[in-house]
């Protein structure tokens, strides 16, 4: 009998590896008729948050192109063509049918309408992820409409961005996870496995929550028991594997996306943009390496590092907290955290817990631009302690008093979510975003010659040019470019790309007044435009001179013309070695007593060119004004020069005279 006994319960463990199955370990009952009702509420108020969030956005919604990433898209979908590293393969394709299968709007605001949609179905998903939690109905709303409202993510449901579908990404994979651990199954984690290999063909940070969801099934695993099968039945291990090799294969499989980018890249309109006969700008390599280093981002490692600035973000992180969800979400979500960790709830502890700081680390390390929206997902999981908080405070924290202090939460709750949309409406509203189509129909109506090079220091605002040129086909033959359109050298900075572009024979315009920029290159205003008429310093200076500033800095020479009432000084300064900060230089006019008489300062190169971007050995021609006093008497006067850096007026070596200058009545 005892054998047998044990017969049976061998037979048992195999049959639990055969299902899949960790808790509960007998296969899942049919859903009652009170369960199939509330499943269609709960699908019914997911639809209405569709429906609401969506209504919301199309009220802040930009109604044409916009500037940055999300012009890039509005472009480049059109086209099915391709944007910056890593790709956003499965954007692309997405929005481009989108864009093509709408009949009415311009294609960059069907975009901005498809972004619209898709963010209201991750606020939707949101919402099942915190019932599936919380089994709360009204504390997974408040939970969904305050992640709806966050400043942040209201302004990119908005317009054209990749950060709403992550959005929608993180929470499926949330919402499949948790019904694995509900019921677990072989057929739930594969699906599971197939989405975050789909999520992986759109926004790589989803890498980020690896560890996470490790943590998570590791954890639900070792609860459940699931480890006892896997230790004790040899079946069972043998089943694993098979699974293993099946969930590889649907996590890879949507990878195959990828193979979008060499298949359209070469196709693009933009993939090579022609500057010269026989010279070209290639902005995608297809080649094997070349699509490597693109899907891998090569490009943007030199962007992760820990320095002043990661401690900063970390340290404000708080703030930001606060600016998306006000003092009573703060709190809120707080309470929510320290609710999980009383309930020892450790598997969905760990999964928000380590998504949560895995996310504000990288945000502190990465050293881009735009890092404000990569606090997404972090604030997606800050709502989900909201839902807990308010949960816990709902069923747990009004059993003395039911009625006054459930009235007191609602209202309490109301106001909280009400605070957040006035506060984040100014902000997040993006209904009167026309500047980028008003800016470039003023230029392009400038009488700008044939084959043109434009010119800017940013590239976020050539964005709606491109999408002008390569979805309204309109003046294709400007071509417009700005600093790091490709990783190589010459392209590092403005002054490198633009004389990169001298000897191309083609008229070239920076599209805006870049005061500063005349220490480089002699400029003439053209309208709106500024045109580059050559390099500033292009001849030899009038008097020359071998001062040397600190062995950093030398003085070639400078040039003297008077004017009614002031002394015009051009210097000529020559780098000898790369300098780590923006200075201010200076002159000062001596008399032959060495009394200072009157001076001139000012920060050379101004935010366009500032020291910092000087290439060594390149000449400079840096022009100072100075007023003379009316009472100046004639004479021989010396000229001092120097650097300074500010605010502390730390100087670069000592001042040295560079010549001297005849002034008469």
């Amino acid at each position: 009998m005892g054998r047998e006994s044990e017969q049976g319960t061998r037979r048992g463990d195999r049959e639990k590896g055969r299902e899949g199955d960790t808790f509960p370990p007998s296969p899942i009952p049919p859903l009652s008729l009170s369960a199939s009702i509330t499943k269609r509420i709960d699908t019914l108020i997911a639809l209405g948050i569709v429906l609401a969030s969506l209504a919301l956005y199309l009220r802040t919604l930009a109604p044409d192109v916009v500037d940055a990433d999300g012009g890039e898209f509005q472009f480049a979908a059109w086209n099915f063509a391709f944007v910056h590293p890593t790709g956003y393969p499965l954007f692309l394709i997405l929005g481009g049918l989108f864009q093509h299968l709408v009949p009415f709007g311009n294609p960059a605001f069907r975009l901005n309408l498809f972004n619209a949609i898709v963010a209201a179905l991750a606020v939707a998903a949101l919402y099942l992820v915190v019932h599936e939690i919380t089994q709360h109905r009204g504390a997974s709303i408040i939970a969904a409409a305050s992640f709806a409202v966050t400043r942040m993510f209201w302004y990119d449901a908005s317009a054209a961005e990749t950060y709403a579908l992550n959005a929608f990404f993180i929470a499926l994979l949330m919402f499949i996870a948790l019904r694995w651990q509900a019921a677990p199954s072989a057929r739930i984690f594969a699906t599971f496995c197939f989405v975050y290999g789909l999520a992986l063909t759109h926004h790589r940070t989803v890498v980020l929550w690896i560890p996470a969801f490790v943590s998570f099934f590791v954890l639900a695993a070792w609860q459940s028991r699931n480890a006892y099968c896997v230790l004790r039945n040899a079946y069972c291990v043998k089943w694993n594997t098979q699974h293993a090799i099946r969930n590889t294969f649907y996590f890879l499989l949507p990878l195959l996306l990828y193979l979008y980018l060499p298949l359209r890249a070469p196709a693009s309109p933009y993939a090579v943009l022609p500057l010269a006969p026989g010279r070209e700008i290639v902005l995608y390599d297809n080649s094997l390496s070349g699509f490597a280093n693109y899907v891998l981002g090569q490009t943007f490692q030199a962007e992760l590092g820990w320095d002043a600035v990661s401690v900063a973000r970390l340290t404000t992180f708080p703030q930001l907290l606060l600016d998306q969800f006000g003092a009573i979400g703060v709190a809120l979500g707080a309470l929510g955290f320290a609710a999980m960790l009383w309930r020892k709830d450790w598997a969905r502890l760990a999964l928000l817990l380590v998504a949560f700081a895995t996310t504000a680390l990288f945000a502190a390390l990465y050293h881009i631009g735009d890092i404000a929206h990569y606090y997404i997902p972090a604030y997606l999981v800050w709502a989900i302690w909201i839902s807990v908080g308010v949960a816990w405070l709902l069923q747990n924290g009004t059993r003395t008093t039911h009625h006054v202090l459930r009235i007191a939460c609602s209202v309490l709750l109301g106001v909280f979510v009400l605070a957040q949309v006035t506060t984040n409406f100014p902000l997040a509203d993006r209904s009167r975003e026309t500047q980028q189509r008003e800016q470039w129909t003023r230029i392009l109506a400038a009488p700008i010659p044939q084959d043109a090079i434009l010119i800017s220091n940013d590239r976020d605002e050539m964005m709606p040019l491109w999408y002008i040129q390569f979805v309204e086909n309109t003046r294709r033959d400007v071509l417009g470019l700005f600093p790091l359109i490709t990783p190589a050298p010459q392209h590092a900075n403005i002054a490198r790309l633009t004389d990169g572009i001298l000897d191309a024979n083609r008229p070239v315009f920076f599209i805006k007044a870049m005061p500063g920029i005349e220490i480089k290159y002699r400029v003439a205003t053209s309208g709106s435009l500024w045109r580059m008429l050559g390099r500033a310093a292009d001849g030899p200076p009038q008097f020359a001179s071998d001062a040397i500033l600190a062995d950093r800095m030398r003085v070639v020479g400078y040039d003297v013309a008077r004017e009614s009432g002031a002394l015009r000084v051009a210097l000529y300064w020559q780098a000898r070695a790369k300098l780590a900060r923006n200075y201010t230089t200076f002159v000062h006019l001596l008399d032959t007593r060495s009394n200072k008489i009157v001076q001139n300062d000012h920060q050379v190169g101004g935010e366009f060119y500032p020291t910092t971007l000087w290439d060594v050995g390149e000449t400079l021609h840096d022009e100072h004004v100075i007023v003379l006093p009316s009472d100046l008497a004639a004479g021989r006067y010396r000229l001092v020069v120097g650097m300074y850096a500010q605010p502390e007026v730390e100087m670069l070596g000592e001042p040295v005279e560079v010549g001297a200058v005849e002034i008469g009545k």
